[in-house]
């Protein structure tokens, strides 16, 4: 089941965002995030910029949210894509679950373009981007530094 993200979701939302945090490059923040800190995030979203999760047995096994892509009003119309699984629900349809909902949702609010910004080495989610119709439009070498490494990062678009 998918629905609305509620504020009590934010504890597993942000387990689920940690594990990111400290094992893969699906994002280059660093430090652990806090229910605090994220706080301000969680209400960024709602009415305007959707958040929603996937549900099974009480349990939240992923989320998946659109954000305002800069801050510019000649922006307005373009979002910003966010889709993380729980490490152990990763492979089982999820993400197209929540990716399928959550571009549904895009068209309704009218909006003309999404933007995903992934890690160049994170192949599992650029075959996801792909099989909905994103198409890689820039591709930045060396811009996050994680785990001791420079990594390349890849902007892909879907033109609703």
């Amino acid at each position: 089941m998918v629905r609305e993200a509620e504020e009590t979701d934010l504890p597993a939302i942000l387990e689920i965002y940690n594990d990111s945090v400290m094992t893969s490059t699906a994002t280059f923040e660093q430090n652990i995030q806090t229910v605090e800190t994220r706080r301000e995030w969680f209400k960024n979203h709602g009415s305007n910029y959707p958040l929603i999760v996937a549900v099974s047995n009480g349990e939240i096994l992923g989320y998946c949210s659109l954000s305002q892509f800069q801050g510019n009003s000649g922006y307005r119309a373009t979002v910003e894509l966010s889709v993380y699984v729980e490490k152990n629900s990763r492979r089982q349809g999820i993400a197209k679950l929540l990716m399928r909902e959550v571009l549904g949702r895009a068209k309704e609010k009218s909006f003309h373009a999404i933007i995903s910004s992934i890690s160049f080495d994170n192949e599992p989610s650029i075959r996801l981007h792909e099989n909905f119709g994103f198409q890689k439009v820039a591709h930045l070498k060396e811009v996050g530094f994680k785990f001791s490494k420079w990594h390349d990062t890849c902007y892909y678009e879907l033109i609703l």
